[in-house]
């Protein structure tokens, strides 16, 4: 090996090992449980120091983050859902969405699937222990083991966390890669059919077909409509006219808030979860994060070092992401951990869907699989269920499910359908 290739090598390999030890910091943080945004506040600063950016450029940086439209935006819409999700909980639309869930035809085996899954829809942390306590009365302890409960509420409660476009890990994905929400949800639709094929034959097939209601399927949806109109108004607005998703959910608020009429104890509670110190602490960190690795360089240090090794893409990516799911629990951690980590690989500097699908899914197992999910806990502990047997039960599926992700991957998708 020449001198001069010696020297890019070495180089390379110091570049990676500082950011090594900045993860190796986040990790230890993360298992202090330290708050996840101040944590990659701070590692974005460390990453810049240990690149040789100047204290001027790192001022920089940040002004420019803050500053920017695309930090506005992003932190407007986050705001605004939190706000809806809140105000949609205290006026009894999730209660009125759960009964109307419970009417859905089909069984059982439908209830079981649609109302972790309705709830879904309005995104809030733990949202699967609201689900809980109507799979407790649907699948009983005397008849199915608490573990059982515990991983088919988990499962349903994240069918649609691959595309719904109100989820904040979306709506970051999205903004991270400059691509259109719609094309991030469309990009990983797909696997929302995957997950349902597997959840009938791993969960649903142990449970008993028999029908809970008569109602048809028509007065079904209807009531189901009736509960989630404000969120499906927004998704309408933003899809099929010029209107920004920001004005499109502020509309749908507003609408939501003359008809309502909520208390103003009521709203000033919305305001309060929405305008949460933490909740901005969380944006600034995650969009400081990309923001530092990008101004120091360090962003491109790993797909260098795997190049020069010979390491394939997929599996430093699948390695990051899974690895940033298992530390957070958190999509949109995950994905303002992982997917500055991976600019070179993903959209930097061009767009590559194939990669941000894998790196998608591969954090997304990891976010799963995760002890610090907060959905897993809250659920595991709400059915007392020992959380080995959860892990026995569900581990498989979502292995299987990301690899069928993979074999997408490794067949060519999304096959420029985007295109």
């Amino acid at each position: 090996m020449t001198a001069p290739i010696l020297g890019v090598y070495w180089r390379l390999m110091i570049g990676v090992l500082k950011l090594g030890l900045v993860f190796l910091a986040i990790v230890i943080a993360l298992r202090k449980n330290l708050f996840v945004g101040y944590i990659l506040f701070a590692a974005g600063i460390a990453t810049a120091l240990f690149f040789g950016a100047s204290f001027a450029a790192i001022g920089q940086g940040y002004w420019d983050v803050i500053t920017s439209y695309n930090f506005l935006r992003i932190l407007a819409v986050i705001i605004l859902i939190t706000f809806m999700g809140k105000i949609l909980k205290e006026i009894g639309y999730l209660d009125r969405l759960v009964q109307a869930g419970q009417k859905f035809p089909g069984g059982i085996r439908s209830s079981v699937t649609l109302l972790p899954m309705l709830v879904g829809m309005m995104p809030m942390p733990g949202g699967a222990l609201l689900s809980a306590p109507l799979i407790n009365k649907i699948l009983p302890p005397e008849k199915y083991p608490p573990a059982f409960a515990t991983a088919v509420n988990y499962w349903a409660r994240h069918l649609i966390e691959f595309w719904w476009p109100v989820y904040p890990g979306i709506i970051l994905a999205a903004a991270l890669t400059n691509l259109p929400i719609g094309t991030m949800a469309l990009l990983q639709a797909p696997m929302t059919f995957v997950m349902l094929i597997l959840g009938y034959f791993f969960f649903l097939r142990r449970v008993e077909s028999k029908g809970t209601s008569s109602i048809s399927l028509f007065d079904s949806i209807k009531g189901v409509l009736r509960c989630l109109w404000p969120i499906i108004l927004a998704i309408f607005l933003y899809a099929v006219t010029p209107l920004d998703l920001v004005f499109a959910i502020f509309i749908s608020i507003l609408l939501l808030l003359i008809l309502e009429r909520p208390s103003g104890a009521v709203t000033l509670e919305g305001l309060k979860q929405a305008f949460s110190p933490r909740l901005l602490a969380l944006v600034v960190g995650i969009m400081s994060f990309q923001e530092m690795l990008e101004i120091s360089g360090a962003v491109n240090s790993i797909p260098e070092a795997a190049d020069m090794l010979g390491l394939p893409a997929a599996a430093v990516i699948i390695a990051v992401s899974f690895t940033a799911g298992m530390l957070t629990g958190m999509l949109a951690a995950l994905v303002g951990l992982s997917y500055p980590i991976l600019a070179g690989y993903l959209y930097q500097p061009d767009i590559n869907l194939s990669n941000i699908f894998l790196a998608f899914m591969s954090g997304y197992l990891g976010m799963m699989l995760s002890p610090t999910h907060f959905c897993l806990i809250l659920t595991n502990e709400y059915f007392r269920s020992e959380l080995s047997a959860v892990y026995r039960i569900m581990t498989v599926p979502y292995i299987l499910l990301f690899l069928a992700a993979f074999l997408l991957y490794v067949m060519g998708y999304p096959w420029r359908i985007f295109i």
